[in-house]
């Protein structure tokens, strides 16, 4: 009796101390929940009744569920929730229904959305009428585009226009030009506080284009290309970014580069192709000679060295990335390291090939 008396008392004793937390604390805690478990909350007690409906982060995933009751749960979720709370982060993943898809496009630019993530696995082009306009949507700072099979499901307008974009990342996207005559696409200049983007297996809609990345404001750009197998042609890039800090391009598309300006900021640049010719690295690396860092993928150093007859001009190139990066490291570091070593014998290799190759040509003039 006494055992259950002393229970009774802890019992009444007992607070429920999180559910004593403030707001902003428990809207926070539950941002890292799913947006369906953190819509079971409001069955815990009177105080998380209508928590949930002031979530300012939201998760929509339609891959383990049914196209019925996904479009329930959406509509539910958008019509219940509290609008006087900003939503700041919106992440959609698997849409199975183009019109679920612009439900929730709809509701994220009325709502003035800031980071929105969207990964689309619709297999032909829906009647998307309000994806034009989430590349004008003013309250955006970071968005993510993941389309995973058709590319022509997601065509980029000629002038993207998201005056508070900082992060832009697309994946299997198409550019278009406003008339087909045009010599270029120039979809970036118009995002005028652009840090960092990311292209991933993106195409032209018109092959003959180039595609010209004009930003100021730009210091980071990567560029990865690893669909084989698609009919997806290479296209020339140009680039207008005289911020530009760090570049990287991978994959196996030989984009031919070029830089409009000389890139006087330019520090780190990672070189990871394979199946691309030689001269088009080359030229690669004459578009991008002011960087203080290079790095070079195995295949891609490989092509390099199996080239059997070397230009001078390239190898003066390839020296100068090469002490550059050797001085740079040792100032970084005060001391020699290991790559530092490896790049010196890779240099004394190119000397002694330089060398021989010399030593050829003289012997047959002094032959002729």
């Amino acid at each position: 009796m006494k055992r259950k008396r002393q229970k009774r008392r802890c019992r009444k004793d007992e607070k429920d101390r999180i559910s004593e937390l403030p707001d902003c604390v428990l809207l926070h805690i539950m941002s890292f929940l799913s947006t369906k478990s953190a819509i079971q909350t409001c069955v815990l007690s009177k105080r998380w009744k209508n928590l949930c409906k002031c979530l300012t982060s939201l998760t929509f995933c339609a891959r383990y569920t049914g196209d019925i009751c996904f479009r329930k749960f959406v509509s539910w979720v958008l019509s219940s929730r509290d609008h006087s709370h900003s939503l700041l982060n919106l992440v959609v993943i698997s849409p199975n229904e183009s019109e679920v898809l612009d439900l929730i496009m709809k509701y994220a630019i009325v709502h003035d959305v800031q980071h929105l993530t969207m990964r689309i696995d619709l297999t032909c082009k829906p009647a998307f009428r309000s994806l034009p306009f989430i590349f004008c949507c003013k309250s955006l700072t970071s968005l993510k585009i993941c389309n995973v099979y058709d590319p022509n499901v997601v065509v980029i307008p000629n002038s993207v226009n998201l005056p508070f974009l900082k992060s832009l990342h697309l994946e299997r996207v198409k550019f278009t030009a406003t008339t087909a005559d045009a010599e270029c696409v120039e979809p970036f200049s118009h995002c005028r506080v652009l840090e960092s983007l990311y292209l991933r297996n993106c195409s032209m809609q018109n092959d003959s284009q180039a595609l010209c990345i004009s930003n100021s404001t730009l210091f980071s750009i990567k560029i990865y290309s690893y669909n084989i197998f698609a009919e997806r042609k290479a296209y020339d890039i140009a680039l207008c970014t005289p911020n530009l800090r760090s570049f990287t391009i991978k994959g196996v598309n030989s984009h031919q580069l070029s830089s409009v300006c000389n890139l006087p900021l330019l520090g780190a640049v990672s070189i990871g192709l394979f199946m691309v010719k030689s001269s088009i690295i080359i030229k690669l690396m004459q578009a991008l000679a002011n960087a203080r860092i290079l790095t070079l993928g195995s295949f891609t150093l490989q092509a390099i060295l199996d080239v059997s007859s070397f230009s001078i001009h390239f190898v003066l190139l390839l020296i100068f990335f090469m002490l550059k990066t050797c001085l740079h490291l040792y100032e970084e570091k005060k001391k020699l390291q290991h790559s530092v070593l490896h790049y010196l014998l890779l240099l004394c290799r190119i000397f002694l090939m330089v060398q021989q190759d010399f030593n050829h040509h003289a012997l047959l003039d002094w032959n002729h």
